[in-house]
């Protein structure tokens, strides 16, 4: 997770600037690798439905993991925008593929209390693309920042290889007639989350991919820009633990009802009151509830579809995708026919509709679904 998502998809959101102070880049074209990435990780998040992506699980890890590292690689090594474009497309296609498989490997082993450490892997990647991309620019630019976000996703990547790999065998090659006969059925509980973390696709991509960028534009916040982006990883890296363990307590829709509000807050407070104290304030709130969100929703999604759960992962996964896929292209109009403020509050908006969508999912008296 902290490759694959952490460091890997979320690590151009701190390079960013750099590229457009060192070499120019233009706003269309991050614009344009940013929609690619999404594109990929749609995509992937697609594929990984498939039997035959599910029967070569070891495979598809494997190389997920060593493209991955090579595409960090490759940025650097050349200034053509329409590679940077296919890198980033690449990118976001195995991010999917590597998600899917650590979660479904991961809750397949009837362990979904794990999943808090699990995807606390993304804020721990996020939170050191913020203190090293700093330290690697002061070192060589922008060409450095990516050579060493490489780096440190092969340290990464080689863990990941020898925790994971031993498990997406043993996955592979059980029997078959549990993944392969069952399909998955779409019912109105399963709609409900489908929609509500559909939804929140929209509504998170907006800060998660320009935050830095948006902080940087405007002086009198600047100087936190990078804090803001390693405070947003370092709420992220406990955030899922303490999301599990306040779905122990309040059971699994109350939890996500009260993650989905924080998070809108959290995008809301630097619109309200534009200082360094709310946006950092803002930036621990979305970091403490985006990641969340999604274990817990993975979470659920497991629990409904226990006999089908890479099937269920991989379309919650891709209905996050579409989402994000949404939610800029709207940003962009509405930034440019209203002002800065309104694709927050846009995106505040689809939030708070994700969370009256959910209070329709109907729960027993122990917090699960019926």
């Amino acid at each position: 997770m902290s490759l694959a998502m952490g460091i890997s998809r979320f690590g151009f959101t701190p390079i960013i600037p750099l590229m457009q102070r060192d070499i120019g880049v233009t706003d269309w074209n991050i614009a344009v690798m940013a929609s690619a990435n999404y594109l990929g990780y749609l995509v992937g998040a697609y594929i990984s439905r498939k039997q035959w992506m599910r029967n070569h699980l070891r495979t598809w890890l494997g190389a997920g993991l060593v493209t991955s590292i090579l595409l960090l690689i490759g940025m650097p090594l050349t200034l053509k925008h329409l590679v940077w474009t296919f890198f980033r497309l690449g990118s976001g296609f195995l991010s999917a593929i590597l998600f899917v498989i650590a979660s479904s490997v991961t809750l397949g082993q009837g362990r979904s209390d794990w999943a808090g450490y699990l995807y606390s892997g993304v804020g721990i990647g996020i939170a050191l693309t913020g203190l090293f991309v700093p330290l690697f620019d002061s070192i060589g630019g922008w060409q450095t920042a990516w050579l060493g976000l490489a780096l440190g996703g092969s340290v990464f990547g080689v863990l990941a290889w020898c925790m994971l790999v031993k498990a997406a065998q043993a996955e592979s090659e059980a029997p078959g007639q549990i993944r392969s006969s069952n399909e998955l059925v779409r019912d109105y509980k399963w709609y409900v989350l489908l929609i509500s973390y559909g939804l929140e696709g929209v509504g998170y991509i907006i800060t998660a991919t320009f935050i830095v960028q948006m902080i940087k534009s405007m002086p009198e916040l600047n100087p936190i820009a990078n804090q803001s982006w390693v405070l947003i990883g370092l709420a992220a890296a406990p955030s899922t633990y303490l999301w599990a363990r306040i779905a122990q307590k309040t059971g699994i829709k109350t939890s996500l009802m009260l993650a989905y509000g924080m998070q809108a807050l959290g995008i809301l407070l630097p619109v309200l009151i534009p200082n360094q104290v709310s946006t950092l304030l803002g930036g621990a709130l979305f970091g403490g509830t985006f990641m969340g969100i999604t274990s817990l929703s993975i979470t659920l999604a497991y629990q409904l579809k226990p006999e089908v759960q890479i099937q269920a992962i991989g379309e919650l996964t891709t209905i996050y995708a579409l989402g994000q896929i949404i939610g800029p292209i709207i940003a962009a109009h509405l930034q440019k026919n209203f002002g800065m403020m309104m694709p927050s509050l846009f995106a505040v908006v689809v939030l708070l509709l994700a969370l009256l969508v959910l209070t329709t999912l109907r729960m027993n008296k122990r917090g699960g679904a019926v």
